[in-house]
C-alpha cells in the first residue's frame, strides 16, 4: 500500500470564512483604487492573484491590532478537528496551503490549538516588534500567477511518493488539486471542475470528507477508490 498526504486550503475550507476577505473588507482596504483595479482585472483573467496581493496586503502596514480584532470570530468548518484526528490516527500528514496571509493563518490555528504537519503561505507577517513583513511564497521563475504557488507543492508531494488528496474551494485551488490524486471541492473550485467534467468529491463539511474516505480507507492507500484524477495538468502552470 502507498502512503497518503492531505493538502487543504486555509480561506473558506479548513475555516468556515474566508479570512482574507474578513480582514479586507473590514478594514475597507477592498475599496482601495488600486485594489477595486486589481480585483477587476483578476476577474477578467487578467492577472494572477500575485497582482492582487501585491495591491492590497501592503495596505495592512500598521494595523496589526485591528487585523487581531478581525480574527476574533472567525472559526473551523464544521467538522475540521475530527477530520485532522482521523488523519493523526491512520498517519495521513496534512499540509495547509494558502494563497493568504501567514500571520493569521499562524494566529488562527495557535488560538485554536491546531497542529497540522506543515503551514505553507505568503510569508506576510508582523514581526515581534510590529514590523510589517511583506513576502510571496511564489519561487517558481517560470510562472507569477499566483503569490502561492500551490501546483509546486503538490508536485513535489508526488515527486517524493505520496498520494494526494487535495481539499480546497478556490481559484488558486484550482491549480494545486490539478496534479493531486483525488479531489474535494466546494465552492468556486467545485463549479470549475464541474464545468471542465473533472470527477471530485463535493463537500461542506469536513463530515462529509470523513463519511467518503473512513470506510473506503483501504481502497484510497491501494489507489483504488473512485474518481481518481487522469493526468489532469492546468494549462496556466508552468514549470
Amino acid at each position: 500500500m502507498q502512503k497518503i498526504a492531505v493538502v487543504t486550503d486555509f480561506d473558506g475550507t479548513l475555516m468556515e470564512q474566508d479570512v482574507g476577505d474578513v480582514i479586507m473588507e473590514g478594514l475597507g482596504v477592498i475599496n482601495e483604487p488600486q485594489v477595486t483595479l486589481a480585483s477587476r482585472l483578476f476577474r477578467e483573467k487578467k492577472v494572477g492573484s500575485l497582482a492582487w496581493i501585491e495591491a492590497a496586503y501592503p495596505m495592512l502596514a500598521g494595523r496589526q491590532e485591528q487585523v487581531d480584532k478581525l480574527i476574533e470570530d472567525v472559526y473551523l468548518r464544521d467538522g475540521a478537528r475530527e477530520f485532522i484526528d482521523f488523519c493523526e490516527q491512520k498517519d495521513v500528514p496534512i499540509t495547509v496551503l494558502s494563497d493568504g496571509m501567514l500571520y493569521y493563518i499562524e494566529q488562527i490555528l495557535g488560538r485554536e490549538q491546531v497542529e497540522v504537519d506543515r503551514i505553507i503561505g505568503n510569508p506576510i507577517t508582523y514581526l515581534a516588534d510590529g514590523e510589517f513583513q511583506f513576502g510571496l511564497q511564489n519561487t517558481n521563475p517560470a510562472c507569477k500567477w499566483c503569490g502561492c504557488c500551490k501546483a509546486s507543492v503538490v508536485k513535489q508531494l508526488k515527486k517524493e511518493g505520496w498520494l494526494v488528496i487535495y481539499i480546497g474551494d478556490g481559484s488558486s485551488d484550482y491549480y494545486g488539486s490539478g496534479f493531486a490524486d483525488w479531489i474535494f471541492a466546494r465552492a468556486r473550485l467545485a463549479r470549475y471542475l464541474k464545468e471542465e467534467g473533472t470527477a471530485y468529491y463535493p463537500f461542506e463539511t469536513f463530515h462529509d470528507i470523513l463519511n467518503i474516505i473512513r470506510p473506503a480507507w483501504d481502497s484510497f492507500l491501494s489507489s483504488t477508490a473512485t474518481r481518481r484524477l487522469q493526468e489532469r495538468f492546468p494549462a496556466a502552470c508552468k514549470f
